[in-house]
């Protein structure tokens, strides 16, 4: 009887040996990360949740309290009140991010794409405060826009124009989007670079065919190489969302423990430390309502990120 060669059984022990050898060696690499992973993000999530039901100080006996904890996030007039606070700050500042800077992300980048004079140093400059550290960001500042000693309200008395002193972060009608400014101008330059290693993956033989055909610049940029930009844009936006709803070190080093001028500048990692690590609410450390304040935080990070998924998923499938 005739056989494939192909269907041979040395053949397809030699095809399965190979498979085999082919899966051990992804195993190898994938091994080191995953128990990584697994032991600063599955182990301690897993944690977090566990001590979420239980009031602790983070010494002593823990006692079981089941869902008091996230009860009290909720429902609590008063805490339910500074939970919504810190949120809505969050979601306002993730917003701006979306809204605003992603946008500008990309004009940045589609201007040193196309080359203008200065590109080199316009690229450093843009991306070089995402180098300095949050916290001397935070620390300068303030050296910046304190009302007393910062150099902008004495600059402004040197001129002449004392009208234009202003309290800055002490005032709540500009403070919140002064300190998104700062937020914005030391980490605007990473998706500006995401974005523009994008652009120089663009086909370009499909940029000639448009040039060829007599497009202009703007339209070359709107109905060419934005389309091609699109996984780009979607990864900043995840990462862009994550990072606003993960804000800490300059709004503590700006607005302080409490969060600012009535709350102007209070986020949810900073609601989180303040609760656990301080004694705002109960008087010492709050291990366990700290937990849940993670895992609540946690939660609302996953759905985001899970809508935001689906969302790009149904529009790029409809195209």
């Amino acid at each position: 009887m005739w056989v494939p060669i192909n269907r041979h059984p040395l053949n397809l022990f030699k095809l399965k040996r190979e498979a085999m050898t082919k899966s051990k060696a992804y195993i190898g690499f994938i091994t080191p990360g995953f128990i990584l992973y697994t032991l600063f993000m599955i182990v301690p999530l897993g944690f977090a949740i566990y001590y979420s039901f239980f009031s602790w100080s983070g010494m002593g006996a823990m006692e079981f309290i089941g869902l008091d904890n996230f009860k009290r996030i909720f429902f609590e007039p008063r805490m339910s009140g500074i939970f919504r606070n810190a949120l809505g700050n969050n979601l306002r500042y993730m917003a701006i991010a979306i809204f605003v800077f992603i946008p500008i992300q990309v004009l940045m980048a589609y201007l040193i794409h196309l080359q203008i004079r200065g590109h080199k140093m316009f690229r450093l400059m843009i991306f070089l405060p995402y180098v300095i550290s949050p916290s001397i960001v935070g620390f300068f500042t303030l050296l910046v826009f304190d009302p007393n000693i910062g150099m902008l309200n004495n600059l402004f008395i040197s001129l002449g124009l004392p009208q234009l002193v202003s309290a800055w972060f002490g005032s709540p009608n500009i403070a919140f989007y002064l300190l998104v400014a700062v937020i914005g101008w030391n980490g605007i330059g990473v998706g500006m670079v995401i974005i523009l290693a994008n652009m120089k993956n663009i086909p370009e033989d499909v940029v000639e065919a448009s040039i060829i055909d007599g497009a202009s610049t703007w339209q070359r940029f709107w109905r060419i190489e934005l389309p091609f930009l699109q996984p780009s844009i979607v990864n900043v936006v995840v990462l862009s969302s994550i990072f606003a709803l993960t804000q800490f070190d300059i709004p503590f080093i700006v607005g302080g423990l409490n969060g600012g001028i009535n709350g102007k500048l209070d986020f949810l990692n900073l609601m989180f430390f303040r609760y656990t690590f301080g004694d705002a609410y109960f008087g010492e450390t709050a291990l366990g309502f700290g937990a849940a304040i993670s895992v609540v935080v946690f939660s609302i990070i996953f759905v985001i990120a899970l809508l935001q998924k689906l969302v790009f998923n149904r529009v790029f499938n409809r195209r």
